[in-house]
């Protein structure tokens, strides 16, 4: 079908009807454009395959239990003391000072991954000498030739690039090796590297660098793990969670549980002595933020890294407890996330277990609002694909919140084996299902929480294939005239249910663009769905309503008041043509021969179309034809 882009523009923005434009122009446009248009009941094209997808609605970044970085940040804002911010995510907690003496805060105490199970890494001395140790320990500060073949230490200077790797043949050894130069000999894969002198002088490993602490290589079943071996302040100053330019409060209160996580966690894994180590890093902490972010270097060193230093200081051994906590002298696991969509979450409705008072949901407006939080609100899609392959079904037919947020439960219904299944994902199933199968729509990352507000269908819809008109209906939907007809899911359109007033009101709203209504036309559209688009038609001078001020948006649309929307839609051109034989009794007779006369429908009694049916319904499928046909490619 040929269409003229200039003529959809005129109609579209021109502000004016065809009886306005010159005759013959408009004359001319309307036989060019409209002549070319089929039948509404000729043979429908084939549908283009389109994929099946599920928008999911949410708020919020991470798991969502405890304090929200960007709510603390919020808060911050508004004058709240880190006390007073830790108090409202953290129910019933004192912020109280670490034991003296713990393990944790010792100069080695804490061993935080940097690299687990690798056969090689990349070492370099910055501002200084770095002393190598294998195995590892005390490494006096002078040093044989190198390259001896039985050493103790050697020295690696400042522009030196240095490997530390497992021998391919017996994967118990590895070496330290000088790049380009030679090797030190094969030994357990057991070493350290240490500061020759602690001026200024940093470790870089795989191009990343440390300041603080030493650096220990352990044997692992899959190679070795390297190790930052640090005190729990020097931890802290590395730990790269926030932006050090926040303000101050919010950092305190990011330092007080960061701290509290850490001690927590190191315990947990540690044992009372410090002896015990995560299997899958030989650490206490990972670096990652599966426990916490550590940029050792990067951190306190970078742009205001300064302001983070003083906070952790400001805060020196603070940290949260509750009388209930089972951990070790009280200590409050301080759980916590980037932010949450308006409300925290239960900790054991995220991961199970047991329902730690100080863990409870409690409201964030600071988290759901856009002017602090980037990622107060998002959508991100995955294809009904993704969903079949994770269950493992043959068909996903509906995607539905049944519960929450918080507390958000979604759940999921299909096809497998010819019965229907369903299944329901909740806390950190939920995030970790949508991230690892969602996408956006704009490219950006997705970053999501189990906070899901609503779910949305998208693609062809459930009951239109094979149908007559499913070319266009899958149309109508792409150009978001109409998103279906059983939401919030709305994965059906209802071709065969008949088209309402208010229905219809939308549809050419939509489909027009039409502005926004100066004013309220209707007493009888008062908070329903077509209001907006009602008032709309009204001031384009499309519909007057049923009479008596009121618009009857339930009421069917007939074949004879649809020729009418239309007409006045297009601003069709009268003729002196009378093509039907049943069309005198209807006020409408002009809009039906209007209509008739620009090819966009034909009769009701084929093959002799002498009859139009005026008071025949329309179906939701034929009104989908006669707008793909009118605006459609």
């Amino acid at each position: 079908m040929l269409f003229t882009a200039w003529w959809v523009v005129d109609i579209l923005f021109s502000g004016k009807t065809d009886r306005a434009m010159e005759p013959v122009v408009r004359l001319f446009r309307m036989t060019t454009v409209l002549a070319c248009l089929l039948a509404l009941f000729s043979v429908a094209l084939p549908a283009q395959a389109a994929e099946e997808e599920w928008e999911f609605d949410g708020g919020g970044w991470g798991h969502g239990v405890g304090l929200s970085q960007f709510g603390a940040l919020g808060q911050a804002q508004e004058g709240r003391s880190s006390t007073e911010i830790l108090h409202h995510y953290y129910t019933g907690t004192t912020v109280v000072d670490m034991p003296a003496g713990h393990w944790t805060t010792g100069p080695d105490g804490l061993w935080v991954g940097l690299v687990s199970n690798t056969n090689s890494v990349s070492l370099t001395a910055v501002g200084g000498p770095l002393t190598i140790c294998q195995p590892a320990g005390a490494c006096p500060p002078a040093s044989p030739p190198e390259y001896s073949g039985d050493f103790t230490d050697v020295t690696i200077d400042p522009g030196e690039s240095w490997v530390f790797e497992v021998n391919a043949s017996n994967p118990t050894e590895c070496r330290f090796r000088k790049a380009l130069e030679g090797n030190l000999g094969y030994r357990p894969c057991d070493g350290q590297l240490a500061k020759a002198n602690d001026t200024g002088v940093r470790f870089r490993v795989n191009g990343k660098e440390y300041a603080r602490g030493t650096i220990r290589f352990t044997p692992s079943a899959a190679g070795f793990h390297v190790n930052v071996t640090v005190s729990l302040e020097e931890y802290l100053y590395g730990l790269a969670e926030v932006p050090s330019s926040w303000p101050v409060q919010a950092l305190r209160a990011q330092a007080i549980i960061g701290r509290s996580y850490a001690v927590a966690t190191a315990v947990e894994r540690g044992g009372s002595n410090g002896s015990g180590k995560l299997a899958s890093c030989g650490c206490h902490l990972r670096s990652t933020p599966a426990d916490q972010a550590y940029a050792g270097w990067a951190k306190e060193g970078g742009a205001s890294g300064g302001t983070w230093v003083q906070a952790v200081t400001d805060t020196l051994g603070d940290i949260l407890t509750h009388p209930q906590s089972d951990y070790a002298f009280d200590i409050a696991k301080a759980f916590y996330s980037s932010s949450n969509g308006g409300a925290s979450e239960n900790v054991e409705f995220v991961w199970g277990g047991a329902a730690l008072p100080w863990l409870r949901s409690v409201s964030d407006k600071w988290s759901s609002n856009p002017t602090i939080n980037p990622l107060a609100r998002w959508t991100v899609v995955v294809p009904a694909g993704k969903i079949e392959a994770y269950f493992g079904w043959s068909a996903v037919t509906m995607v539905e919140v049944i519960e929450g947020p918080p507390g958000a439960v979604v759940r999921f219904t299909g096809r497998k084996n010819g019965s229907t299944v369903a299944s329901d994902l909740k806390g950190d199933q939920l995030r970790l299902f949508l991230s690892g199968n969602a996408f956006r729509r704009d490219g950006a990352p997705v970053r999501v929480s189990p906070y899901v507000l609503t779910t949305r269908y998208k693609g062809p819809f459930l009951d239109t294939a094979g149908h007559l008109f499913e070319n266009a209906i899958t149309w109508l939907a792409q150009e978001e005239i109409t998103l279906g007809c059983n939401p919030p899911s709305n994965t059906n359109y209802c071709p065969d249910e008949r088209v309402t007033r208010g229905q219809m009101a939308v549809f050419i709203s939509r489909a027009m663009h039409l502005p926004t209504a100066s004013a309220d036309h209707f007493s009888d559209d008062e908070g329903e769905f077509y209001e907006s688009a009602a008032n709309r038609l009204f001031e384009a001078g499309i519909t007057v309503g049923c009479g008596n001020g009121r618009y009857c948006g339930d009421r069917n649309v007939t074949r004879d008041q649809m020729a009418a929307f239309l007409s006045r839609t297009l601003g069709l051109p009268d003729t002196a043509a009378d093509y039907f034989v049943d069309d005198s009794a209807t006020q409408f007779q002009g809009a039906i021969n209007r209509i008739a006369e620009a090819k966009i429908t034909v009769g009701c009694n084929p093959p002799t179309n002498d009859r139009f049916c005026p008071q025949d319904n329309v179906t939701r499928g034929q009104m989908a034809a006669f707008f793909k046909r009118i605006w459609g490619p």
